[in-house]
């Protein structure tokens, strides 16, 4: 999970529940050169230089394209001449758009991140969505599936909104790059590609693209997963940490839950 502010690491759904309450900095620099500073931190990212850095920096074991936005982002403090004041300047950056909430739909990674804890709790009962199937049938999230695990496709960092050239999870060790789906076919081509590149085995469906309603109730946006048992009631929910999702945690919990069907 990326920082909500900045597009850095180490930020969980925990922070940013709180981040609303987060002290905002003051800010010594003007908000009219803050905003000269953002549009050049998305030139930045959206060059073919700095998408080749994240490509490479994807590629390695030890690094991540978040090291590469850190360095990136000291570049935008040295072109304004800010370097003496790195470390306020920085930070400056990156609570730009707290400061000046006005700014917000400048940086990249505040206009296209809709990451949100969302409303569902342990043991609410899940509401029933609209979906489609890869043979453009629409129908309901639970009539739909035929298995008792499955998956609705959701996309991030798409290439035309936030790219970031990762292959870091790529079976044909490509950047995956794709454009933002806006129509039921362009959905069902991308998930056949990726249920064909990841020899996926369990069932996809995908969120109506004029409703996202499943995205919108399940705050499933960049990736969650969930455990919902036979009553439709949610008896987990997975937490992101440091961009990572926990599957020890989510086989544990799978584990106990059939451990406890035997007992029954």
């Amino acid at each position: 999970m990326a920082h909500v502010t900045s597009g850095r690491a180490n930020f969980t759904y925990d922070d940013l529940i709180k981040s609303n309450s987060i002290q905002v900095p003051q800010s010594f620099i003007p908000k009219s050169l803050l905003k000269q500073m953002l549009m050049r931190e998305n030139e930045l990212r959206l060059s073919d230089e700095y998408q080749k850095q994240f490509s490479e920096a994807e590629q390695s074991s030890s690094s991540s394209w978040l090291d590469v936005v850190n360095e990136l982002q000291k570049q935008v403090i040295r072109e304004f001449h800010l370097d003496e004041e790195m470390g306020a300047a920085l930070l400056c950056l990156r609570c730009a758009t707290q400061i000046y909430p006005d700014l917000k739909e400048i940086p990249l990674y505040t206009k296209y991140n809709r990451a949100i804890d969302g409303n569902l709790q342990i043991g609410d009962i899940v509401p029933n969505v609209p979906i489609v199937q890869l043979d453009g049938q629409e129908g309901q999230l639970f009539d739909g599936l035929k298995s008792s695990s499955s998956t609705v496709l959701i996309g991030a960092h798409a290439q035309d909104e936030w790219p970031i050239s990762s292959a870091r999870w790529s079976p044909t060790q490509m950047p995956i790059k794709y454009n933002q789906t806006r129509t039921v076919e362009e959905r069902v081509a991308v998930t056949r590609d990726f249920i064909r590149d990841f020899n996926l085995e369990i069932p996809v469906v995908i969120d109506k693209p004029d409703e996202n309603l499943f995205e919108k109730l399940y705050s499933s946006w960049p990736v969650r997963i969930y455990i919902i048992d036979k009553d439709h009631r949610l008896v987990y929910k997975a937490q992101p940490s440091e961009t990572m999702l926990e599957l020890r945690e989510l086989i544990d919990h799978l584990k106990m839950i059939a451990e406890s069907t035997k007992i029954e």
